[in-house]
């Protein structure tokens, strides 16, 4: 599952399925009603496929977020206004759902947990692991592991994986 609390309460769950097709086809009945009626609803393939899949997910996402702290962190010390960064990075190349679902957040500093920092930092321990075993140096996913480690060092691990601004944003002293 890729989704949130929003998307549970919606019955709009992303569900990404591994293991038998026919399994799977079975439970077609199931599992059409919690994902959009199907439209988000995918079969990934063999066992385990579908949580490497969701690694996958969750390495993107951290990154994202990483990267929308950094910036934003940026443009605070440029002075510049937020909002309106915000807004530029929807419509150009910088676009991403973290702005939508972290940048808010990031600026009025409200962390409340949806994905915790903690959790971030396991998931791209995960994804870091994976791509060791391929032979792969993905250092920018070593780069966010680093920060989201951070932060549960500081004791900021049970923030929201938005949480990651306090340690970008000029001025800012960790908040528990």
């Amino acid at each position: 599952m890729a989704s949130s609390i929003n998307e549970a309460l919606a019955g709009t769950f992303y569900l990404m399925c591994g293991g038998n097709k026919s399994t799977f086809d079975q439970m077609q009945e199931i599992l059409r009603p919690l994902s959009d009626d199907g439209n988000l609803l995918r079969y990934i393939g063999a066992t385990g496929q579908a949580a490497q899949v969701k690694a996958l997910v969750n390495l993107v996402m951290n990154i994202n977020t990483a990267g929308l702290a950094a910036g934003l962190g940026l443009a605070a010390a440029l002075g510049l206004d937020l909002k309106t960064v915000m807004e530029v990075f929807s419509q150009t190349g910088a676009a991403s759902r973290v702005i939508v679902t972290d940048g808010e957040d990031m600026i009025n500093r409200d962390h409340s947990c949806f994905f915790s920092a903690a959790h971030a930092a396991k998931d791209s321990g995960i994804a870091l692991a994976l791509g060791r075993q391929q032979g792969l140096t993905l250092p920018l996913a070593a780069a966010t592991k680093a920060q989201y480690d951070k932060m549960a060092a500081i004791g900021l691990g049970e923030l929201d994986k938005s949480g990651i601004a306090e340690l970008t944003f000029p001025g800012r002293a960790p908040q528990r």
